[in-house]
C-alpha cells in the first residue's frame, strides 16, 4: 500500500541494519508490486493477501513463511517478506485511517490524492533518508506468485523515481503528512527487525542457524 520509494526506503534501512549487501534483499524488498505490471487482479496473489469476514485484507504469514522462509532464508525472500509487513502497517495506520471509511466518492478523491502525494514525497524520502539507487539485477526467484520478467520494468520505474525526485517535491502534499509518512516507516523497520529475531530464533531451534 505504501509508495515503491517508501518500500526501496524501508529495505535500505534495513540493509544497514542488518548489515545485508547483497541487492537482491533491496528487490525483493519492491518485488511484490509485480502484481502492477502482471495486472491488478495479481495483487492478493503477490501479497499473500486472504479478505477476512469484514472484507478486510490479512495477510497469510504462514503461508509464505512455511513456503520460502523455512530452511535456508534467501535474502530476496527476506526483503519480499518485509514488503508484506510494511503493507500491513501502511493499512493499520494510514488507510483503514483515513481512507476506507469514506464514502465512495470521496474514497476515491483520497486515494487520488494520497497517489499524488507519493510522487510528492518521493525526493523529501530520498533526501531526508540518503538513499541511494543501488544497481539491481533481474534474476528468476523461486516464487510461484510473481512473473520475473516484469523485473526490467519494476526496476525502470524506480530509477524512473530517482531521476524524477525534485519535479514536484516542492508541493505542498493534500492528503498525506511527512512527518507522519516518515513515523510510519520507522514503524515499519522496526516491526521487520523484531520479526527477522523470531524468524532466526525459530531458525536456531530448529538447529538451521
Amino acid at each position: 500500500m505504501g509508495s515503491r520509494i517508501m518500500h526501496y526506503c524501508i529495505s535500505s534501512l534495513l540493509s544497514r541494519c542488518l548489515d545485508f549487501h547483497d541487492s537482491s534483499f533491496l528487490l525483493g524488498g519492491i518485488a511484490p508490486d509485480l502484481h502492477s505490471y502482471m495486472g491488478p487482479s495479481h495483487y492478493h496473489l503477490t501479497h499473500f493477501s486472504r479478505r477476512d469476514e469484514n472484507g478486510n485484507t490479512q495477510t497469510d504469514y504462514s503461508a509464505y513463511i512455511g513456503k520460502y522462509l523455512t530452511g535456508t532464508m534467501t535474502s530476496f525472500h527476506l526483503g519480499y517478506f518485509f514488503h508484506l509487513i510494511s503493507d500491513d502497517i501502511w493499512k493499520k495506520e494510514i488507510y483503514y485511517k483515513k481512507v476506507k471509511g469514506l464514502p465512495p466518492e470521496e474514497r476515491e478523491e483520497a486515494l487520488g490524492k494520497n497517489y499524488r502525494d507519493f510522487w510528492r514525497l518521493n525526493g523529501q524520502i530520498i533526501d531526508y533518508h540518503s538513499l541511494q539507487l543501488e544497481t539491481l539485477r533481474p534474476f528468476a526467484p523461486h516464487m510461484d506468485e510473481i512473473d520475473p520478467g516484469h523485473f526490467p520494468q519494476l526496476i525502470a520505474a524506480l530509477h524512473g523515481d530517482f531521476e524524477r525526485k525534485n519535479e514536484v517535491d516542492r508541493e505542498e502534499l493534500e492528503f498525506l503528512d511527512f512527518w507522519e509518512v516518515l513515523a510510519v516507516i520507522d514503524q515499519s523497520v522496526k516491526t521487520c527487525l523484531d520479526a527477522y529475531d523470531v524468524l532466526i530464533a525459530s531458525h536456531r531451534e530448529q538447529g538451521q542457524v
